[in-house]
């Protein structure tokens, strides 16, 4: 089964970007458009990342997006019968928007990322070796699967299927849990961050993404709160362990 010959990447930042070139390095002759505010446009288009052109020749649309606006495109889109998939990094309402909407839509989201963003941090190389989870749902065409499974693949990612509920629980404990520990983290050692070792700066790391980013995921993100709990009572049995043994 072929790629699709031309497709339109809505936000071509990091994520959007790095699709888009790694997408022209497995396909040479694919026409990938991109849609985005003007500046960051002129940014990719500079950088050969994407063309200007007429979305609605496209075989594929790519929300790249944060989860809010994703959300806000899906009202405000009109693909006509082209497939529209998204990277969303929580799936459950984006999926249920899609379906509400009838829109011929498959989630994906790539585990694959930097604390960095925008056009000039993208890399063809990004999604290699990465697990690359795609959400079908009522309204993916029969063959979407199938075609959405070659691109991942194309791209050096691995397709993994799985339900949105289950990849929201999923990402909720090995995603946006480190990434709450890490924002928390850096905040509590913010005044002492100078004498930081490399321990610290490794795990205040991802402290440095984008927080309007991560403000729509946490939004989303169902299982979290569960996370959250689970996490707290490991680290109040860590600080029981800690008094009892300072009492002994």
């Amino acid at each position: 089964m072929a790629l699709p010959e031309s497709v339109t990447i809505v936000g071509t930042g990091l994520i959007g970007g790095s699709l888009a070139l790694a997408l022209k390095r497995a396909a040479p002759g694919i026409r990938v458009v991109g849609v985005d505010r003007s500046e960051a446009l002129a940014e990719a288009q500079e950088l050969g990342i994407v063309e200007a052109g007429d979305p609605r020749a496209s075989e594929l649309f790519v929300l790249a997006a944060p989860v809010g606006q994703i959300l806000n495109l899906l009202d405000e889109l009109n693909p006509g019968h082209a497939l529209v998939t998204d990277v969303g990094s929580t799936k459950a309402a984006i999926c249920r928007k899609a379906e509400e909407r009838g829109v011929r839509f498959i989630g994906g989201h790539p585990l694959a990322g930097s604390e960095k963003s925008g056009p000039r941090a993208a890399s063809a190389d990004l999604f290699k070796g990465t697990h690359y989870f795609l959400c079908p749902v009522s309204t993916t065409p029969p063959d979407a699967t199938k075609v959405m499974v070659e691109l991942v693949s194309a791209v050096g990612a691995i397709p993994r299927i799985i339900s949105p509920d289950e990849h929201d629980r999923l990402v909720a404990q090995i995603s946006h849990l480190p990434q709450l520990v890490s924002d928390i983290l850096a905040a509590h050692t913010a005044s002492n961050y100078d004498f930081a070792g490399p321990g610290l700066k490794s795990m205040t790391r991802l402290a440095a993404s984008p927080a309007s980013v991560w403000r729509d995921i946490f939004k989303t993100s169902g299982f979290l709160p569960h996370e959250i709990r689970s996490f707290m009572n490991r680290l109040s049995e860590a600080l029981e362990a800690l008094e009892r043994d300072k009492n002994e």
